[in-house]
């Protein structure tokens, strides 16, 4: 193994932020809404989704069915929650973007916004993944949306930006920054899309 080689994270892979999206679009956004979501809350899903314990109760039932899936609600990474969604934010309308132009997903307005949604071309490629990474987000993305869809836009930008917080009471993170010690804050910033 060569020591110096970079590391590359799935999230920083195109092909992969693209497959996560269609996975969510497909089985978590059109099963809430077949008309789509917004790229504001399409952003949120998909963060969250990718992360669930900052939503769901690690004890619950619903905690359980993410552990079956493979996630772990004390992996280092729920630490920089904050940091990471940035980043994601940044990417998502681009990714989006690329979904439209490979034909996997159709662009509509309401409400005077865009809402994006899946179409047939995109359910028949999401269809054909068959890793088990891809059942394990297509668990997540079911429960979160589920656990989120009915937050208005402005209250779901509020209570992630609590659950962001790694010091947040009973946040994953908080055990996690009782021994790393707190690290630097990210200003709360609405979503520029």
């Amino acid at each position: 193994m060569e020591a110096h080689r970079p590391v590359m994270m799935p999230e920083d892979e195109v092909t992969f932020r693209l497959a996560q999206l269609l996975l969510l679009l497909l089985d978590a956004v059109a099963g809430q809404d077949a008309k789509g979501a917004s790229l504001e809350r399409i952003g949120y899903y998909d963060f969250l989704s990718a992360n669930p314990f900052l939503v769901v109760d690690s004890d619950g039932r619903e905690g359980n069915m993410l552990r079956l899936a493979g996630f772990d609600p004390q992996v280092l990474s729920y630490a920089s929650s904050s940091q990471r969604f940035t980043s994601r934010r940044e990417r998502i309308q681009h990714d989006l973007g690329l979904l439209v132009a490979y034909g996997c997903c159709e662009v509509h307005t309401r409400n005077g916004a865009f809402a994006y949604a899946i179409n047939s071309r995109g359910r028949e490629l999401g269809a054909r993944f068959t890793a088990t990474y891809a059942a394990s987000f297509t668990t997540a993305a079911s429960i979160v949306v589920r656990s989120l869809r009915k937050l208005s836009d402005k209250a779901l930008r509020e209570q992630t930006a609590r659950w962001l917080r790694p010091d947040g009471e009973g946040s994953p993170g908080a055990a996690l920054l009782s021994v790393l010690g707190p690290g630097p804050q990210a200003p709360d910033m609405p979503w520029e899309g």
